[in-house]
């Protein structure tokens, strides 16, 4: 949990299923001892504390489901592949994935570039997936095969530049994101919406995640811009690198940050030049509803610690996943597909 007192966060828990569909073969499947799934995020590098979040939530989700008897009669294994964050490795994970003809389903992959460039694999070798936390516009496109299981950046950004225009009064806003497609994709949907509301777009500036340190000549052009504050679609390092050498040149607006900035880690690495930041978060651990606290109550008791946001979407992404298996009735996956697709106002509360 972020613990700073003076981080402000914008919460809107939603749990969705963004359902987006050729057949599989599951005789072998249909023959194993277990239901293979298999997930895939970054588990090492640069962007590994997003892997370890989705595992704890995974991993979570698969003892509750296995210690109540499985799915069809069955225990579920869950095979991990690591794509670093990245979308030339996403592609590798995925062609191993779909040679492995016992696995009917996957969880994954995390970052929209990573699903994007790996989820027509999944497409062309009829393999139903359910990423995790992808939330670029294209993501839905990719095909019947493709789902996703939380927002996407249309809604995000949207609804962003709603409440900064509306409820904070903010008209002229610069614009800083990781030149990536989930950054991208965020940032261009803030900008037309917030223009379209009347509001004007200060700067826009970019930068290439995990290469640069050295922010000052961008923080010089929002200085120079007189923007009323900063949209900040980044991960942690960086967007803490942004904020102190904002702060230390006498920039002193509101940080308005994406989710994916949403970890403890930009509470250590930014200090107090991230203080009264705000964040848009889809869960928090302030919900009152039994269900989520419930959730909370459990992660605690196996991990000694307050979940974030991401943990969530990926348990969310196990139950869906194997609700969707026990009402195809088999490991058939063009049937997981089916009952992926008809997946409506799923809600689970596990004993």
């Amino acid at each position: 949990m972020l613990k700073s007192k003076k981080f402000i966060v914008f919460i809107s828990f939603v749990l969705m299923v963004s359902l987006l569909g050729l057949t599989g073969c599951s005789s072998q499947a249909n023959a194993s001892k277990t239901i293979k799934l298999a997930t895939a995020a970054p588990m090492t590098g640069d962007y590994a504390q997003y892997g370890e979040y989705s595992k704890e939530g995974l991993e979570m989700a698969l003892e509750e489901i296995n210690k109540n008897g499985g799915v069809l009669g069955k225990q579920i294994e869950l095979v991990y592949g690591d794509d670093k964050g990245d979308p030339k490795e996403a592609v590798s994970v995925a062609q191993k994935f779909v040679n492995d003809k016992g696995i009917v389903g996957v969880l994954g992959h995390f970052f929209s570039g990573a699903t994007l460039a790996a989820g027509p694999i999944y497409e062309q070798n009829g393999v139903p997936t359910l990423a995790i936390a992808s939330t670029n516009p294209d993501v839905p496109k990719i095909g019947e095969y493709v789902f996703r299981i939380n927002v996407g950046d249309n809604y995000q950004g949207m609804q962003l530049a709603k409440w900064l225009y509306e409820k904070k009064g903010i008209k002229r806003v610069a614009v800083v994101y990781d030149n990536n497609d989930y950054g991208k994709g965020v940032s261009d949907v803030f900008m037309k919406t917030f223009k379209e509301l009347g509001g004007e777009i200060a700067t826009v500036e970019s930068y290439i995640g995990g290469q640069e340190k050295d922010f000052n000549v961008i923080v010089t052009k929002i200085k120079a811009s007189k923007a009323e504050a900063i949209m900040m679609a980044s991960y942690p390092t960086e967007g803490a690198l942004i904020a102190q050498q904002a702060r230390n040149n006498g920039l002193d607006i509101p940080f308005i940050c994406t989710d994916s900035i949403y970890t403890d880690d930009f509470i250590k690495l930014g200090g107090k030049a991230v203080e009264e930041a705000i964040v848009v978060s889809y869960f928090h651990p302030s919900d009152p509803r039994p269900e989520v606290q419930e959730f909370i109550k459990k992660f605690k008791a196996k991990y000694g610690k307050e979940p974030n946001s991401w943990s969530p979407y990926a348990y969310d992404a196990m139950y869906v996943m194997v609700d969707a298996i026990k009402r195809a009735g088999s490991t058939d996956k063009k049937a997981i597909q089916k009952a992926l697709a008809e997946t409506k106002n799923f809600q689970w509360m596990p004993t």
